[in-house]
């Protein structure tokens, strides 16, 4: 609960002070909130602190909770470094934005530990509608206010259809307890009809937020449309809460109700990696492609939901998270800096990177390589690890998931060659700010951490 008033207070203290213009206050409370918050997770998670009783009904931040809040703590701040530049065009609103951004996160955060149907609910709204906002905050791009509107009108459907669910779950248990609910299920010996339909229902609700296929067309223009910091935030710290309340809830709740569900998230896990690496290889707008990345990872992440009840899953799922995160937020801060310099964002904004800008060039292939799950890179032991816990069960699966990784080296590589194998007179000057320099040397440092000490992400939840 610390951590979430931490956030909170952190939120409030920047609205109020870019109301007042002051901006050198906004400036160091962006960073000093979340890092202390990030602290308060470390010592919690550490020291073992005991979760105050009284808020058990609602919340529990055990170690689960602890670590992956960690997770979108740590993106948030990478994603701040870069923000100065990519906020740089609404300085009177800066306030408002990074207040936005902030008040997301307690909705993540609220996801990370619930243990009521209702605080789940609860979670998704305070994370979804300021990015509903945020992405509409280009106020003179017909895209951003496209993006704006598939957004909220995608996810008020995908809310109503999650409510429904958890109205059918309710009617059958006659509870929304995670633990009463799973009671219940483990008493029956089977899933009843009206518990049945509800856990279907609150699986389709979920699989619009995590943009899994075929719930998945919204991600495309929305991420496309939106400000490209608000674009990396949606596809790193949105997908982090999304996947570790979808895991938090099946594993505690509807584990005993596996056979019902279980073929339907193979199917969608199917689905979404074959129709998003397929359909990424003709892209030709980075944002874009990355939407369509950003699908397939989704698709790679529902193999944890079918690896429930093996003590490794919540590791591998937490490292496959970071990785993703960190390498995606390097790659679209790479892609700012060049596009908006460029007034491009296709791959042809990157041809000769590497002889005009050869940390940004090096960044960007770094994450492209680790995206791609490439050895030694962090996402190679994010999916080697996930892989591994979902083979014993759904061999058949993970090899479609091999197959799927293979074919996004192609989409990926575009980029790769495109920065290193284009003449040096065709590239643009790009000029990088010493932040974006500190930033990304940041982001590369904590790639090769995780790749180096993988273990040391395993053992936390």
């Amino acid at each position: 609960m610390f951590i979430l008033i931490t956030i909170f207070l952190t939120a409030l203290v920047i609205l109020f002070a870019g109301l007042v213009q002051a901006r050198v206050l906004l400036r160091a409370v962006r960073f000093i909130g979340p890092a202390l918050a990030l602290g308060l997770t470390g010592w919690f998670l550490y020291a073992g602190a005991p979760w105050p009783e009284r808020y058990a009904g609602m919340f529990r931040f055990d170690d689960y909770a602890l670590a992956f809040s960690g997770a979108a703590l740590l993106s948030t701040l990478l994603l701040f470094g870069f923000t100065r530049w990519g906020f740089r065009e609404w300085s009177d609103t800066i306030g408002d934005r990074y207040a936005l951004l902030l008040f997301s996160l307690c909705g993540a955060l609220c996801m990370f530990s619930f243990t009521n149907l209702v605080m789940l609910f609860l979670g998704i709204e305070i994370l979804s509608i300021p990015l509903y906002v945020l992405a509409g905050s280009r106020r003179d791009d017909l895209r951003s206010n496209e993006a704006a509107l598939k957004y909220f009108l995608m996810g008020a459907f995908a809310t109503g259809v999650l409510l429904f669910g958890i109205a059918l779950v309710y009617g059958a248990v006659r509870s929304f307890d995670l633990a009463q609910i799973h009671s219940v299920i483990v008493a029956e010996g089977h899933s009843p009809q009206m518990l049945s339909i509800g856990i279907l229902l609150i699986l389709v609700g979920l699989s619009f937020k995590v943009s899994a296929a075929p719930f998945h067309f919204w991600a495309p223009d929305v991420y496309t449309g939106s400000p490209t910091v608000i674009t990396a935030f949606m596809a790193t710290v949105v997908k982090t809460a999304a996947f570790a309340a979808f895991y938090r809830l099946f594993s505690m709740a509807f584990t005993g109700a596996g056979e019902f569900w279980e073929a339907a998230v193979a199917l969608v896990a199917v689905l979404t990696m074959v129709v998003a690496n397929t359909t990424a290889l003709f892209q030709t707008n980075f944002k874009r492609m990355m939407a369509y990345s950003s699908v397939a990872h989704a698709g790679y992440l529902m193999l944890a939901l079918l690896a429930i009840g093996r003590p490794e899953t919540p590791g591998a799922l937490l490292l496959y998270i970071l990785g993703y995160s960190v390498a995606t937020i390097c790659a679209f801060a790479c892609f700012l800096i060049v596009s908006e310099q460029n007034q491009d964002e296709s791959f042809a904004a990157f041809n000769g990177l590497a002889q005009k800008q050869p940390l940004v060039a090096a960044a960007m292939a770094v994450s492209m390589l680790s995206l791609a799950g490439i050895p030694p890179t962090a996402g190679f032991f994010g999916k080697y690890f996930l892989f591994a816990a979902a083979f014993e069960r759904f061999p058949w699966l993970v090899v479609i998931a091999v197959i799927g990784s293979a074919i996004s080296i192609y989409y990926y590589f575009k980029v790769i060659v495109a920065m290193y194998f284009t003449s040096e007179e065709s590239a643009y000057e790009v000029q990088m700010p010493w932040g974006f320099k500190a930033a990304m040397a940041v982001g590369l440092g904590l790639i090769a951490l995780l790749a180096l000490v993988p273990g040391g992400v395993l053992g936390l939840p």
